[in-house]
């Protein structure tokens, strides 16, 4: 370790909501902290649903995920909280301190880990059909980053989940048609959002797959069949949206010597510890008995994880 190096308190691994709230609460007790985040500050909320309505944050009825990950944000760097951008690939301990690697050879040290990485790095998993690759970024695509790309536009969503449901529902207003194909009899959704799709003028088209992808410059038509009497159907776009779940890249956690539970979660205690002595966790990466997804509980996750820290780095802690 060098003499010059800068050793903080806590390292966060993560800038999603359960990142930047333990951030947060960990400049409340004065720790100086680092928080790293390999895509963009505000995660999922920033990066793959900036325009997407959240609807289940308290004090919120509705809020943009862009925007309530910016607010995230800006009151972690507030808090003074230093930020800084970069995949993580290598967690190592010397002593009492901990050797953070980053992709590109840069290397933080710090006396205590956040592990706040979400679900992980993860890519759009893509329907391989032909023209896929061809058109993609020229009418095909697999998030939505600004609503208003679709304006005006007959559009195609492949999906069955919240998120394909969600997407249709938040551009329809400004789309000039748009139709949801699934390959199933149903939605496997949240029933508000079911019931949101049923009364907007939205074409749900069931046992249907999108087959190929065709066009000159850009996407101009999708060919779709029925996957129970295989006809075919083509239909005349302008944009393609495929949201059929993500493809996770490997995980680093596997060689950090941590305890998961399956191959991507980590298990912790009730004070958010892991199986490392001074590494913590918290947010969509931690496993326990009745665990739910959500950003609330993330957060309050984050503050648990702080205020276990604070005790390690204390220790003995006298409350």
């Amino acid at each position: 370790m060098s003499p010059l190096a800068m050793v903080y308190d806590v390292v966060v691994v993560g800038g999603g909501p359960a990142g930047l709230t333990a951030g947060i609460y960990a400049r409340t007790r004065s720790l100086s902290t680092l928080i790293l985040e390999a895509q963009a500050m505000g995660g999922q909320l920033a990066w793959l649903y900036p325009t997407k309505s959240v609807y289940d944050y308290p004090s919120y009825i509705a809020i943009e995920g862009g925007e309530l990950g910016e607010l995230f944000t800006m009151h972690a760097r507030e808090s003074g909280a230093v930020m800084e951008s970069g995949e993580v690939a290598d967690l190592k301990r010397d002593g009492q301190i901990f050797r953070v690697v980053m992709r590109d050879g840069r290397s933080h040290e710090a006396r205590s880990v956040i592990l706040a990485m979400g679900m992980g790095l993860f890519e759009p998993k893509r329907l391989d059909v032909p023209g896929e690759d061809e058109f993609e970024g020229k009418g095909v695509t697999y998030q939505v980053r600004d609503r208003r790309e679709f304006r005006g536009k007959r559009v195609l969503i492949v999906g069955g989940g919240d998120s394909a449901l969600e997407y249709a529902l938040e551009i329809v207003a400004s789309a000039k048609e748009v139709t949801l194909v699934h390959r199933r009899g149903e939605f496997r959704a949240m029933e508000k959002n079911v019931e949101a799709v049923n009364k907007a003028p939205i074409r749900v088209v069931f046992n249907a797959e999108l087959t190929s992808i065709e066009g000159g410059d850009r996407v101009e038509r999708a060919v779709v069949y029925d996957n129970r009497t295989l006809k075919k159907t083509v239909l005349e776009v302008d944009a393609i949206l495929i949201n059929i779940g993500f493809e996770p890249k490997i995980t680093p956690l596997t060689k950090w010597g941590i305890a998961l539970e399956g191959e991507r979660l980590v298990k912790v205690k009730a004070d958010m510890s892991t199986s490392v002595p001074g590494v913590y966790a918290c947010g969509d990466i931690v496993s326990y008995p009745g665990k739910d997804k959500r950003i609330v509980t993330a957060c309050g996750e984050a503050v648990t994880a702080v205020m276990s820290v604070y005790k390690y780095l204390r220790s003995p802690y006298w409350a």
